[in-house]
């Protein structure tokens, strides 16, 4: 067919490819679980319009050989066809400019149901801008590799022969890619990651000082020096309340609580720090107190004051909590990286801690709570082959914003009741388990439905809908999840919809500003702890407790 002759953008892109990459440009500007920024709906147009584009030349390629296979030839008119193809792209350019008016509408209501301001529709243009940018960054790659692979090809054909320069340039071609992928781009990534990282386990947080009380480490009498303890561990050490402020906000005596933490070191392992640990419990008497929690940090050694301090109130400051630091990459590098470490800490800890609390008499012991959140919840549940194990060996356990592939929560998860949805799945009626998307649903299900009993050992799984961190994993490049076909949850725009490739950078893209929607919402767990605690614990988790969310958010909030 003759071609007509190229002008403007189309000068040098493949026709089908530049369709399918705008068709997969308007899905990038579908909503997903939060509002975008500009950077983020850059990323999504990017790396959507490159695949598309990719996509497109492949069913192009297939065209051509099959029509060639078949003998098929179509002859147009140069000049219809050019008339034909402007027509072509001004239908989608159009059709472009109602994606991205309706992919506005939709930001709007997701910012709407998640109490957050989305900047209007300049950043969106930016974004679109941006991406279109790194479309062209990626074709040009794509096309460098291609002049690369073809002077390889040039260079071993008068040496090698002929049915050996293929295998030959495929391989040189790959050790080459990988090389410079792996030891000079992922290495020199990893070394500036790490160095980042250490210079903000250094830091002095803001509101972090040495602890007076004998009963936190890093303070008097403490094994665990200030200046081990890592900005985290310093932060966790020193924040909370004090008996004195339990006593104010509850009227009751209350004890002071404590808190033992071990830094990450470059002279012990985790098992070390573990045990570590567990002389800093001794040592502060932790095991004399009526409750006792382990709560496994995220990588950089990061505590949720929101769930510490929750229970550190419900229990008046009988409590002793236990943590330490195994790295110091923040959770969503360890991700990628590294998720052997966490899993392994997890797990160090618990049977550290488990191993001495198991060898004193059964009607002294302090009751075993277990908890974490995000990347601190799949260390944590780590230390559990199954659900009926860690409802053996713990009294009770509050687990949030869960990535979902951590292995019990997949299990539960699995196994829950037909016709409980994957963001509430309801597992035995309720009966020890139960997952919440907002404190309500302590006591019935999501759809109001009744519960069983709650019967000791309790645990619970908070994860709001909107929850990026939960609910993104890498098969959504090819599957659908049961919680988009659900198309459930209160703070989640119903037209959220599901596409190959699209979805999984989608939901990714979310994940770096998951915290920043308010409390009760993405990935900040806030006053919503309280009353879960106080579930786990036995009370009623109805009851009026604003005045520990006030003191909660008083004391954490800047």
């Amino acid at each position: 067919m003759p071609q007509p002759t190229r002008t403007g953008l189309r000068r040098g892109f493949d026709d089908v490819g530049l369709t399918v990459a705008l068709l997969m440009g308007w899905v990038a500007l579908s909503p997903s679980l939060l509002p975008r920024t500009w950077w983020m709906t850059a990323a999504n147009v990017g790396i959507s319009t490159a695949f598309g584009y990719a996509v497109g030349l492949f069913i192009g390629w297939v065209a051509h050989h099959l029509a060639r296979l078949i003998g098929l030839r179509v002859t147009v008119d140069p000049r219809a066809a050019t008339w034909l193809w402007r027509a072509w792209y001004t239908g989608l350019a159009l059709a472009t400019l109602l994606a991205w008016s309706l992919g506005l509408n939709e930001q709007g209501r997701i910012a709407r149901l998640l109490r957050v301001d989305y900047g209007g529709w300049l950043p969106q243009l930016v974004g679109i801008l941006a991406g279109c940018l790194l479309f062209l960054v990626v074709v040009l790659l794509f096309r460098g590799l291609q002049r690369f692979w073809a002077w390889l090809r040039a260079l071993f054909s008068p040496r090698v022969p002929r049915l050996l320069v293929t295998g030959l340039t495929a391989v040189v071609f790959a050790v080459v890619v990988v090389f410079v992928s792996n030891q000079v781009l992922y290495r020199q990534a990893m070394e500036i990651a790490l160095s980042t990282s250490l210079a903000r386990n250094a830091e002095l947080m803001p509101g972090a000082s040495v602890p007076s009380e004998p009963e936190r480490s890093g303070g008097p009498g403490s094994a665990e020096p200030w200046d081990t303890l890592g900005s985290q561990g310093q932060l966790f050490a020193s924040a909370g309340p004090r008996a004195a402020d339990i006593e104010r906000v509850t009227g009751e005596p209350a004890l002071e609580p404590i808190r033992v933490y071990a830094g990450k070191q470059d002279d012990r392992n985790i098992e070390e720090t573990a045990e570590a640990v567990v002389r800093e419990l001794h040592r502060t008497g932790a095991f004399d107190r009526e409750v006792l929690l382990i709560f496994t940090s995220t990588g950089t050694g990061w505590v949720s004051e929101w769930s510490v301090q929750a229970l550190e109130y419900l229990t008046g400051g009988d409590l002793a909590t236990a943590s330490m630091q195994y790295s110091y990459f923040p959770s969503g590098l360890a991700y990628i990286t590294d998720r052997t470490t966490p899993a392994t800490a997890g797990r160090d800890l618990f049977e550290a801690v488990y191993a001495e609390w198991s060898a004193l008499p059964e009607d002294s012991r302090p009751l075993l709570f277990v908890s974490g959140e995000s990347l601190g919840s799949f260390g944590g549940q780590a230390a559990f082959d199954r659900a009926s194990t860690m409802l053996d060996q713990v009294d009770g356990a509050v687990w949030s914003g869960t990535p979902r592939f951590s292995p019990l929560w997949s299990e539960l998860t699995q196994g829950r009741r037909e016709g409980s949805p994957e963001i509430a799945p309801v597992v035995n009626n309720g009966r020890h388990i139960r997952f919440v998307t907002r404190p309500e649903e302590l006591v019935h299900d999501y759809y109001g439905g009744r519960y069983e009993d709650w019967e000791e050992p309790r645990v619970v799984y908070v994860q709001h809908a909107s929850d990026p961190v939960v609910w993104w994993s890498p098969d959504l490049l090819w599957t659908e999840p049961d919680w988009m076909r659900e198309a459930v949850g209160r703070d989640v725009t119903p037209t959220m919809w599901w596409a190959p490739w699209a979805t999984f950078w989608q939901v990714a893209s979310d994940m770096p500003i998951s915290a920043v929607p308010p409390g009760g919402h993405g990935h900040n767990y806030h006053t919503e702890m309280v009353p879960v605690w106080a579930g786990v614990l036995g009370l009623d988790p109805t009851a009026d407790y604003t005045a520990i969310e006030d003191a909660l958010t008083a004391g954490i909030e800047p």
